[in-house]
């Protein structure tokens, strides 16, 4: 969305948090999202205020973060055409257990990923707040 390629999960990630439904994903505890708000110039609370402000028109979270911190969208474009380089491994976790990958082995790899990520999820939960 406007170039930027983590916001629009980042985005339903914080409803889901807000909503209570964001089971094994992770809201506050994920380095990708830290380095998308860092390169925004946004906390967790202020981004979460954004989004809370704007329902579910996505594009207006967007003009928003840039209202507030002028710049924000060039910087974050910059920061999309080098995260998915430098983090390749999670992202190719994220695409097969989201369904993009489509190898033989991606259902079953889904499976046990989904089995040994929920553990985990939950001790990071408890360990590692949510940074509101």
């Amino acid at each position: 969305m406007g170039g930027v390629v983590w916001l629009p999960r980042f985005i339903d990630k914080a409803r889901a948090q807000r909503a209570g439904t964001l089971g094994t994903y992770l809201f506050g505890q994920s380095p990708v999202d830290d380095q998308m708000l860092e390169a925004a110039g946004l906390s967790y609370r202020r981004f979460m205020a954004i989004v809370d402000a704007h329902g579910t028109d996505d594009v207006a979270v967007l003009g928003e973060i840039e209202a507030q911190r002028p710049g924000a969208t060039e910087r974050l474009r910059e920061w999309s055409a080098i995260m998915p380089k430098k983090r390749a491994a999670h992202m190719a976790i994220l695409d097969l257990d989201d369904g993009y990958r489509t190898a033989w082995f991606a259902s079953p790899a889904r499976r046990v990923g989904n089995a040994l990520f929920a553990p985990v999820a939950g001790l990071l939960r408890k360990t590692w707040p949510v940074k509101l």
